[in-house]
């Protein structure tokens, strides 16, 4: 088995699971059971966290007549990416996990929460050269339209450089009785929906948050679309900033690779006191 990097080993100490081991066999059991152990997309890292009596893991378990008998505090410390070196230095770190595993009141994740987002990391055609322009989205809930995804922000490129910064709605907005969304799901498939989106000129506003629409670089982002001066390609890489809890913000990542220890995981951890967050959130949509 291998060592768990840093203070996660002390934390870990007393209930130490094979989620920390990092091999791989051609053995039928053991790759099953890192198929059951992988973090495969966000919804099932949510569930994890939760502890919720009907993730995934635990209705395979059930599947395979196969006893669930893994504490909480073991769950969330293979929620965590083992292999990253840095949570040895991580001040934090063990404060955070002491909250998140409160067993009197356990804090909880929601998918319909607005409080996280996601950063992809978006390829695009500029020029007949391929770019690169960071777009990060979060979860809106609308009155009798459900769950969606919105874009909130767009990072930098110098591409911006001398964009116009206005331009005429292509569409008059208000009374629309129809808007368009990107699917809660779209997350799943790397946002591919966003080259739809992106195509939909007529409605292209109906996909980004006011207040992303009301700075310069929305609205220098908008014209690029609107001008046919940027083509959207896909999305190259993910990850996701969780601002759901109190006085704490971690960000989870995809690891890809033959482990116990695989998908979507933690990656970093931060204490952002509350009266802080919306500065750090300013800084992460880069407005």
């Amino acid at each position: 088995m291998k060592k768990i990097v840093g203070i996660l080993l002390l934390l870990a100490s007393a209930y130490t699971t094979p989620c920390s081991a990092q091999f791989f066999s051609t053995d039928d059991k053991l790759k099953d059971e890192i198929f059951l152990r992988e973090v495969k997309v966000i919804d099932e890292f949510i569930e994890r966290f939760n502890d919720d009596k009907n993730s995934f893991i635990r209705k395979e378990y059930q599947k395979q007549n196969k006893p669930y008998a893994l504490p909480r505090k073991d769950i969330l410390i293979s929620l965590f990416n083992l292999d990253n070196p840095q949570w040895s230095k991580n001040t934090s770190l063990e404060e955070f996990f002491h909250d998140v595993s409160d067993s009197a009141n356990p804090p909880h994740l929601s998918f319909t929460d607005t409080n996280w987002y996601a950063e992809a990391s978006t390829t695009f055609v500029y020029n007949k050269k391929t770019i690169e322009i960071p777009i990060f989205l979060h979860i809106q809930v609308a009155k009798n339209h459900g769950a969606k995804w919105m874009i909130a922000g767009v990072g930098d490129n110098p591409v911006f450089g001398g964009v116009q910064a206005s331009f005429t709605d292509p569409e008059l907005q208000k009374g629309k009785d129809v808007m368009k969304f990107i699917a809660t799901s779209s997350y799943a498939t790397n946002f591919v929906e966003l080259h739809n989106s992106f195509s939909d000129k007529k409605n292209i506003l109906d996909f980004f948050e006011p207040e992303l629409l009301a700075t310069d670089k929305g609205k220098q982002f908008i014209n690029l679309i609107l001008q046919n001066k940027v083509e959207f390609k896909y999305v190259k890489d993910l990850k996701f900033y969780f601002y759901q809890l109190p006085n704490w913000v971690f960000v989870v990542e995809q690891f890809d690779r033959k482990s116990l220890n695989s998908g979507w995981l933690i990656n970093d951890v931060k204490k952002v006191p509350e009266a802080d967050k919306e500065n750090s959130k300013k800084q992460l949509l880069q407005r």
